[in-house]
């Protein structure tokens, strides 16, 4: 039976191994300390363990050395701080805001960093509404957490190999539902703007897994299995380039408008594609099966013959149509060897010769110089670390005033797991918390009428499981497993007292309410950062084009220009799909559309001249070439420039597409025109 493609992502990838081997980790920590000290010191140290399990997000073993210390010294420090304020309501209100402060600005180490800023509220949180001895709670905390680190380092050198292969199978995922947003491009009367932001956002979701799965390849504890790993991603993201490639000239659009059935079949012909993907991402996933991926040859051959019919009259047309058939085949040889990079090491060192893979590795930085740099009034970081602090002293303000709010650490917890450094990506955890706290309520409510204790303790390990797995897939999961891991710990803790579903319900609405309303101050929208945002990515074009345009240029050079390419133009993806739902956003959104979906059609301009060298190399004379390429790169360079007063070279002509060197001709002076176009559109946005 064939699964969903949308279901893919929730039933099988890295995180659901790495929430469950974080879930068994949090059970060995609390049977340790059961065994030792009891039931009450148990659940306290496991609240240390899942602190710092909170840092413990897919990465390889040599990184997981270095960030699980670090979420440990910061949830020590937080749990202590608090337990050392206890019995003052002032020093108490000092710790929050100082606490939350430090929290915000944690997030200017990058990305990796957002769990580390998280697990440092929670420590504080667990502290205020520990019971009895909070210092005492603090050690236990300590000890917990510390006992964790050695578990789960030990689970991540257990799990490293099949962690890998994992990852894999998701990227390949990720990458065939990216055939499937190109396909939208094929459709009758399709919006070509409207469906390459939906490209854009997907690639997105792309660079963020071949983010993670760089960093599983390139610092593997077998070398041998991360140059599979790393190869297979090289050979992906040929196959990525070939398909942006498609775009050059707006071949899509033109073929969609054509009166054939061209469109049709290139439509239907990425759907089987990315289905076929789907099938090699079952396949790596299980154990014993050999990895396939089947021939599309005759489907390429009736592609050509429907080609062949197309009226000569129209040569741009036919053109396109060609190189569209062209890509493709580009493409299918690429993913057509994955089952042999992953199944052969030889063939895997073939794919990766002549690379530093550790260039490739995303940095993990750990200083105080990227914080010091965030302290300044226009920083966003510095912005939402004022924001979080202020709405965590309102929330305890709430709770100190209001005797009725009972459990109101609950108020303090829902703050700090919405609050977010943008406006949009705070309405969004909101909304996702307040259906989660709600739904996981309701079904805490009915474990506790069934009381089976096995039961409920089954229930909780689950619960630790799910909301480490999916804060990240989908948040309204983990926001209800919390619910019903928080609900049924304090059951567990406290069996005789009623489990507080209500009042749990009552104060998420409060702490959604006052994140929310602190969300407006100094707001950060994220059509705010969209200027610098688009000039960062007309540099990296830049840079990106000064490789790519050359005829001799290191594999090494173009690839890593490639990957900052990547990640910028899924910055503006990530950008525009939480800008769109700002304020005001009917005004900025129209240029903003317009300026990304152009800044994909001139990387995909300039990709499609390397390819069209590397597949008619046999017919270009390498000097003139050379000299052709040289002038290109200088005129798309003085395009992407701000103060760029001189025209784009002129490209009205269609060649004939059996002369090599025409083509490339043309394809050069289209890549020139489409970057003024950029520029332009970048102009009107305010970035250049």
């Amino acid at each position: 039976m064939r699964i969903p493609p949308s279901l893919f992502k929730y039933l099988l990838g890295q995180h659901i191994l790495n929430g469950y081997a974080v879930a068994l980790g949090v059970l060995l920590v609390g049977l340790a300390f059961g065994l030792l000290a009891g039931f009450d010191a148990a659940l306290a140290a496991a609240s240390g363990a899942l602190c710092v399990s909170v840092g413990d997000t897919p990465s390889p073993l040599s990184a997981k050395i270095r960030i699980l210390p670090v979420c440990w010294c910061s949830a020590v420090a937080s749990a202590l701080l608090t337990a050392l304020a206890d019995g003052s309501v002032a020093l108490e209100a000092s710790a929050v805001i100082v606490i939350g402060f430090v929290a915000g600005l944690q997030i200017a180490w990058g990305r990796w960093a957002i769990p580390l800023s998280i697990l440092t509220l929670l420590a504080m949180v667990f502290t205020l509404g520990a019971p009895g001895d909070k210092l005492a709670f603090c050690g236990m905390i300590a000890l917990g957490g510390a006992l964790y680190i050695p578990i789960a380092l030990g689970l991540t050198r257990l799990l490293d190999a099949s962690g890998r292969r994992v990852m894999l199978a998701e990227l390949i995922r990720e990458f065939a539902t990216f055939l499937r947003r190109m396909a939208d491009f094929y459709r009758p009367g399709a919006d070509e703007g409207a469906a390459c932001l939906k490209v854009v956002e997907q690639q997105a979701s792309f660079s963020d897994h071949l983010q993670t799965a760089r960093s599983l390849s390139v610092q593997a504890a077998n070398p041998e299995s991360g140059a599979r790993l790393i190869a297979a991603l090289a050979v992906l993201l040929e196959a990525f380039d070939g398909m942006i490639s498609t775009m050059a000239d707006h071949a899509p659009l033109r073929l969609a408008a054509a009166q054939s059935d061209i469109a049709a079949r290139v439509e239907g012909f990425l759907r089987g594609v990315a289905e076929d993907l789907d099938a090699l991402s079952l396949d790596l996933l299980i154990a014993g099966r050999e990895p396939s991926f089947p021939d599309h040859a005759a489907a390429l051959d009736k592609l050509a013959e429907a080609i062949a019919r197309l009226d000569p009259g129209d040569p741009r047309l036919l053109r396109a149509a060609r190189m569209t058939r062209a890509r493709l085949a580009f493409v299918l040889n690429h993913l057509a060897r994955i089952p042999s990079v992953v199944s052969s090491f030889a063939e895997a060192e073939k794919a990766v010769a002549g690379l530093d893979l550790r260039k490739f590795a995303p940095p993990l930085r750990v200083s105080l110089a990227p914080v010091i740099a965030e302290l300044r009034w226009d920083s966003p970081v510095f912005r939402h670390a004022l924001r979080l602090s202020a709405a965590l002293a309102c929330g305890y303000a709430l709770i100190t005033i209001s005797p009725m709010l009972r459990n109101g650490n609950w108020i303090l917890l829902t703050i700090a797991v919405i609050m977010r450094a943008s406006y949009s990506a705070t309405t969004q955890r909101r909304d996702q918390r307040l259906f989660g706290s709600v739904v996981g309520c309701a079904i805490a409510g009915a474990l506790l009428w069934f009381g089976s204790k096995p039961l409920l303790l089954f229930a909780q390990l689950s619960a630790v499981g799910i909301a480490h797995s999916f804060g990240r897939v989908d948040y309204r999961l983990t926001s209800v497993a919390a619910s019903v891991m928080a609900l049924l710990g304090l059951h567990l803790l406290d069996p005789g007292e009623t489990a507080p579903v209500a009042s749990r319900l009552i104060d998420t609405v409060i702490g959604a309410g006052v994140a929310f309303l602190f969300n407006f101050l100094l707001p950060n929208y994220e059509r705010y950062s969209a200027g610098a945002l688009a000039s960062a990515f007309l540099r990296r074009l830049a840079t990106y084009a000064d490789k790519a345009l050359r005829w001799d240029v290191a594999v090494q050079d173009y690839r890593l220009a490639r990957k900052a390419l990547i990640e910028s133009l899924s910055a503006l993806g990530e950008s525009s799909r939480l800008a769109r739902k700002n304020p005001g956003a009917e005004n900025f959104w129209p240029s903003y559309s317009k300026l990304i979906a152009q800044a994909y059609f001139t990387a995909a301009q300039i990709v499609t001249i390397r390819l069209l060298i590397r597949n008619r190399i046999a017919e270009l004379d390498a000097r003139a070439c050379a000299a052709l390429l040289d002038d290109t790169r200088a005129a798309v360079l003085a395009q992407l420039r701000p103060d760029c007063a001189q025209p784009p070279p002129s490209c009205a002509s269609a060649p004939d597409e059996s002369d090599a060197f025409a083509a490339l001709r043309l394809r050069c002076a289209e890549a020139a025109v489409e970057a003024e176009r950029l520029r332009r559109r970048a102009t009107q946005l305010g970035a250049a």
